[in-house]
């Protein structure tokens, strides 16, 4: 499926590219085709004017030769002159010697000229040349009309648009197919995250599927076990009663696990935002999850501090140290012990729980975030783990522009630490 939506990306990406290309490609070969022609139209228009200037200041009549010099002058840098009758017929000496009939402009442009005034004709000479001719309509001094013609060649513009043209397909091919290829590159890029999304939705449904499977499983049992011994009472089978409860607790407390995962996943952050003292919020939930330790011959220890307020939401700043206190515990030995303590360092809170139990394997650090994965699995779901606190507390700790990491050796302790920015000093 992905591979099939690149290709659609790459294809899309080539196809946006090849019309801006060709938009670009066609503005610059118009562009420049424009000037060009413009530059000779007004050459054109320019030599013109010195035909006139010329005969005006050295009038002459049909028949009479135009001096060498004037003739010179007029058609250096290969431009050709005459004047032609209301036929086309050039009276002698009124023309430049080189040119030739081909050259001039048929009747009907010599019509449109006698009506409309000056234009610009493309003819092409006897060999095949492409010729601009600039044509006006003028007097003699006897008020006779005539049509005065200035023209040059205009292939040397016509060879630079045709090496513009080569350098535009050239270098617009070139940038196609380098387009072409990163396009491929950057939707594979640009549909990465996605996948990845995808590939955490899939797992996450299944790890969710499998996490609930076992307390249905568990539900159902009992229920059934309930329903044959429907004439019995209650209190004889009490035991399923008390573990249809357990599980349904059990239930509960991992769709509230997993609707805040998915808060996570959304982006989602918190809406409270007040002062709170980590120093005694860490105080209080500790007195609380001392009724968890007391029984398995745990001391859980806080360490006293200075106040040290904290912008945030109350609620999740508890329940991240609910997290963090109640896996200290519930993985410990009796005998350890569990410390809380929380220090101002450098305009942040330092908030570490640190434990004496068994440490956690080298191998599971680098995956400890991760929804729904356990270091000992056996022992996790024995206790009713599910494998989202620490999910959960990333996210909490993340939401409050804070860190979190965990630092264990096996056999030696683990300690949790989390940063979050002081009061006053908020990013």
């Amino acid at each position: 499926m992905f591979g099939q939506a690149r290709l659609r990306l790459t294809l899309s990406f080539s196809v946006a590219l090849l019309v801006i290309l060709a938009v670009i490609g066609f503005a610059v070969y118009f562009t420049t085709r424009t000037a060009l022609f413009d530059q000779v139209n007004g050459n054109l228009e320019e030599r013109a004017d010195r035909v006139i200037g010329l005969f005006r200041a050295n009038p002459l009549r049909p028949g009479a030769q135009v001096p060498p010099g004037i003739d010179q002058a007029l058609t250096a840098g290969g431009y050709f002159w005459a004047i032609v009758d209301e036929d086309g017929a050039v009276p002698p000496g009124f023309a430049t010697a080189t040119v030739e009939p081909d050259d001039l402009v048929d009747a009907e442009t010599r019509e449109d000229a006698f009506a409309g005034g000056p234009l610009f004709v493309d003819t092409r000479s006897t060999e095949g040349e492409n010729l601009r001719v600039y044509v006006r309509p003028v007097r003699t001094l006897s008020g006779r009309p005539f049509l005065l013609q200035v023209g040059r060649s205009t292939e040397p513009e016509r060879q630079a648009l045709a090496r513009l043209v080569l350098i535009l397909a050239a270098g617009g091919g070139a940038g196609f197919l380098l387009a072409v290829g990163g396009g491929f590159v950057l939707a594979g890029r640009a549909l990465r995250p996605i996948q990845d999304a995808m590939q955490r939705q899939r797992g996450f449904v299944a790890d969710a599927s499998h996490e609930l499977r076992t307390p249905l499983a568990l539900i159902r049992a009992n229920a059934e076990v309930l329903k044959r011994e429907s004439e019995k009472a209650v209190q004889s089978n009490i035991t399923s009663v008390d573990d249809i409860i357990q599980e349904t607790d059990r239930l509960s407390n991992l769709v509230g696990q997993m609707l805040r995962v998915a808060r996570a996943d959304t982006g989602e952050r918190p809406t409270l935002d007040a002062e709170v003292d980590l120093q005694a919020l860490a105080a209080d939930v500790a007195r609380q999850m001392r009724l968890l330790a007391q029984p398995k011959g745990i001391e859980l220890r806080v360490s006293n501090g200075a106040p040290a307020p904290v912008h945030g939401d109350e609620t999740l700043l508890r329940e991240l140290l609910a997290i963090l206190l109640d896996n200290a515990i519930k993985y410990g030995d009796g005998g350890s012990s569990v410390e809380v303590s929380v220090q101002r360092r450098d305009g942040s809170l330092r908030l570490q729980v640190a434990d004496t139990g068994r440490g956690i394997p080298r191998e599971a650090l680098p995956h400890l975030f991760e929804r729904f994965y356990r270091a000992d699995k056996a022992r996790s779901r024995e206790m009713g783990g599910s494998g989202l606190g620490l999910a959960i507390a990333r996210w909490i700790a993340e939401s409050h522009k804070g860190t979190i990491g965990i630092e264990s050796e096996a056999g030696r302790g683990t300690t949790v630490t989390v940063e979050l920015p002081a009061s006053g000093s908020r990013p």
